[in-house]
């Protein structure tokens, strides 16, 4: 399958963050959230997703919001 190209500003880029998050965080041994269609979204776009490998306070503060955030709707 083709990946789809995205062409982002900086703040646009921003946007991407929250979905490496929850990619990521699927992958972890006692993940704070499952979100498999983060997954496949991440993959099916042509990015660097590289760059935001070394922001691990990022990725897991992102997932501990969407804990709260669910946890709020419910």
């Amino acid at each position: 399958m083709p990946k789809t190209k995205v062409a982002l500003g900086a703040i646009q880029e921003t946007l991407l963050i929250p979905l490496w998050a929850r990619a990521v965080e699927k992958e972890q041994s006692n993940p704070i959230i499952v979100d498999p269609k983060s997954a496949e979204i991440m993959a099916a776009i042509d990015y660097d997703f590289d760059k935001f490998s070394h922001a691990k306070s990022s990725q897991i503060g992102c997932c501990l919001r969407r804990l709260i955030l669910d946890n709020w709707v419910r």
